[in-house]
Parts: C-alpha cells; sequence; structure tokens
C-alpha cells in the first residue's frame, strides 16, 4: 500500500460531527498528513464561505471543492473560482419542471458568495450558510441572481428519498440532480460540477492522478468521487450508493473514523 499523495474528504456527515464542528481528533489526523507532505482537500456541497466559517479547517487543509464541484477555493487566500455554473435560462427552466412534481416546493439560488432564498424555510439544518438573501412572496429568485452556482429545492414535511423518486423523470441537459437522504433537499448544478470530475480536474493541475488519492464521503454526491480515487472509504452510517461503490469503511463520523483511517495508513508506513 502507497502512501498516498492526496487526501480528499468530505465534510458534512463524514470530517464534522453532527453540529459542524471539526473534532481535535480529525484536525490533528490531517495535520499530521500534511507534515507527512500528503495534500488535504475538502470536497463538499457547502459553498466556500460555509467552509472557512469552520476556523479550524484552515490550517488543515491545501483547498477545498465546494457547491459539489461548481467552485474551486483556495483556503489560504480565501478566494473562489465559480468553473461551472448553471445558465441562468436552464435553470428556471429546471425550477419549473421541480414545481410541477413537488408541490409545496419552495427554492433557492446559492451563488457562491450568498443564497437567495423564497423562504426562510431554507435555513433550517444549515451551519453558516449566511449571508441570505430572502425575497419577497411571490417574487422570483432568479430576478435577484446574476449567476447559479447551485438551484436547491426543499419540500417541508418530505424527505430527499421521497423527492428523489418523484424527480427521477427530470432529464435536462447540462443538469444534475442530488439528493441527501432523508433530509429534504435536492441540489441542482452543471453536469461537469460533480466531486469525481473535480476532483479528477483538481488533481491533473498538480500532476496527481486516482492512485495518489484517498477519498471519504457518505452521501450520493460523494459516489462519483469514492468511485473515481484509487481508494476510497464509505463511513459507517453511509448512503448505500456511496458504500457500494468505496473499496473501504470507516468508523462514524461522530467516533473520528476519517482519523482513524489516517492514523492506520501512517502507522502502517512508520512500521
Amino acid at each position: 500500500m502507497l502512501l498516498p499523495k492526496l487526501i480528499a474528504t468530505d465534510l458534512d456527515g463524514t470530517l464534522l460531527d453532527p453540529q459542524g464542528r471539526l473534532s481535535e481528533r480529525n484536525q490533528k489526523a490531517l495535520q499530521t498528513a500534511r507534515e507527512h507532505g500528503i495534500l488535504t482537500l475538502a470536497v463538499t456541497a457547502r459553498p466556500p464561505r460555509a467552509v472557512y466559517r469552520v476556523p479550524e479547517l484552515a490550517g488543515v487543509l491545501d483547498g477545498a471543492i465546494c457547491c459539489t464541484g461548481a467552485i474551486w477555493y483556495d483556503t489560504a487566500t480565501r478566494t473562489a473560482d465559480l468553473r461551472h455554473p448553471v445558465p441562468l435560462p436552464t435553470a428556471r427552466k429546471v425550477r419549473d419542471l421541480l414545481r410541477s412534481v413537488l408541490p409545496g416546493a419552495v427554492f433557492a439560488v446559492e451563488t457562491g458568495e450568498r443564497q437567495i432564498a423564497e423562504s426562510a424555510d431554507m435555513q433550517a439544518g444549515i451551519h453558516y450558510g449566511d449571508p441570505w438573501t430572502i425575497v419577497e412572496p411571490g417574487a422570483d429568485v432568479f430576478d435577484h441572481a446574476d449567476t447559479v452556482a447551485e438551484l436547491i429545492v426543499r419540500v417541508p414535511g418530505s424527505t430527499g428519498t421521497a423527492m428523489h423518486e418523484a424527480t427521477r423523470g427530470i432529464d435536462v441537459p447540462g443538469v444534475e440532480l442530488w439528493h441527501w437522504g432523508s433530509f429534504p433537499e435536492i441540489e441542482c448544478t452543471a453536469t461537469e460540477a460533480t466531486k469525481g470530475t473535480a476532483l479528477a480536474a483538481w488533481c491533473a493541475s498538480r500532476g496527481l492522478d486516482a492512485r495518489d488519492v484517498i477519498a471519504f464521503g457518505d452521501m450520493p454526491n460523494d459516489v462519483s468521487m469514492l468511485a473515481w480515487a484509487g481508494r476510497s472509504f464509505a463511513m459507517a452510517a453511509a448512503h448505500p450508493d456511496a458504500a457500494a461503490v468505496a473499496t473501504d469503511r470507516a468508523a462514524p463520523a461522530p467516533e473520528d473514523g476519517v482519523a482513524r483511517a489516517i492514523e492506520a495508513i501512517l502507522d502502517y508506513h512508520r512500521t
């Protein structure tokens, strides 16, 4: 087993605890990996601001891929590069199709710098999601957005699984739909904005390939990343789609599963 050159990890449900915090053990494991010359990269659905608002992350990351692959984020300079926006006409079309099959749906647009939402209900369960713009009742969120990193839809009282089933027939060229298991939300990004595609491109820009990478994740939007990496860990409570493609399993996120796996890998190379 070769020592990896990059550790790529999802954040929520993987590296961070249920309150969105980085534990001391996970922080130490990533820092130790960096001291061994291993790069560390967050690959997350979070926008950049929701990465830098976790202060402990800045010192243990070499970068972040945000909004499921739409944005490359430099954690040192806090600069973001929106690489794969959804064209506004396409986003409007997707919104209209989703509204037709999801009664009670509310929508938001993530620009990479802020979220523009139809309802304050979109803030529920979100860590470090501000700044927010809540539009007036009946207003169009797209009238307040000049770019779309993600289109987000929620159905209060539903589940992500039920929403996924209801939207299976929606197929708009250039757009991917992601769900979160039980969490009542679907996120829509450009087709190129997948974690696997973005991670492969980030690695290629640094002369790395799949065999150099160990990845960690737990949700359907992690599948492409877990499948691409040379070695991959699905968390103990991972969605079945993620578990099916990973080469290995990690302990649950609240039990510092990422740190345990990193420690074991580094210990192996010390012997």
